[in-house]
């Protein structure tokens, strides 16, 4: 896939149109403190047999004020659903500003831009990179430590009362994401997680709604042109 296409996907699909401000966290004001070890053991025995999840998603979007495209930061903020299966399917159901999906079956990825009548198919998941190191996290909830370097997050005060840790792909920056972290109550449920790209934005998901094991129809990870949709190829290097 030529380098633009690949810039055009993060920029496009993980940064959006403002829809102004949103009370995203939820939750205690405080917490009690949990040591970086007891958040692994905690996230190990509650997603130990994971093969699905459904949650309803808020998605902030950040570009530093140094980017080279946008002379100021900015903040972008989407709504909608997240779906996950086993071993590597992934939907990401936008509803608003506008509707939008992106669907994996773990080997192709769809974007699909209904608002403009056009959806992009990627042959090859490693071309929509920032995916990779999301379904490694997703999919490793139970054993982090086996994909990623682990580390204690700071307080967030956007996430007041939850638990975080920082994690770094073993492997180095993966898909173009340096770092995720991710957080979750005092009873282990996922509430969110953040994607840091190394060249300085940052991806925020405010997670409410969480179901565990729901069942999902593996059909939803299979996506269909509608008749009248332009399909592009993104196949390059």
């Amino acid at each position: 896939m030529l380098k633009n296409s690949r810039n055009t996907f993060w920029r496009r699909f993980w940064a959006i149109p403002a829809l102004g401000l949103l009370l995203l966290a939820s939750g205690p004001l405080e917490a009690r403190q949990l040591s970086q070890a007891q958040i692994l053991d905690g996230l190990s025995r509650r997603y130990r047999g994971l093969d699905d999840l459904q949650a309803t998603y808020s998605r902030v979007a950040s570009t530093p004020s140094t980017d080279q495209i946008f002379k100021s930061g900015s903040s972008q903020v989407a709504t909608g659903v997240l779906y996950w299966s086993r071993p590597a399917k992934l939907l990401l159901d936008q509803s608003t500003p506008a509707p939008e999906t992106m669907v994996t079956d773990g080997r192709t990825v769809w974007w699909h831009l209904p608002g403009e009548k056009i959806v992009y198919r990627y042959r090859n998941i490693d071309v929509a990179g920032q995916l990779k190191p999301l379904l490694s996290f997703l999919g490793g909830l139970d054993s982090l430590q086996a994909d990623f370097q682990v580390g204690p997050a700071p307080f967030d005060p956007a996430r007041p009362g939850q638990h975080g840790l920082i994690l770094w792909p073993k492997g180095g920056p993966e898909g173009g994401v340096e770092q995720l972290t991710v957080w979750c109550d005092d009873s282990f449920i996922l509430t969110g997680f953040r994607l840091n790209s190394i060249t300085g934005e940052s991806t925020d998901f405010y997670l409410t709604g969480f179901r565990e094991n729901p069942g999902l129809d593996q059909g939803r990870f299979t996506f269909r042109a509608p008749r009248g949709t332009e399909v592009i190829e993104e196949n390059g290097d």
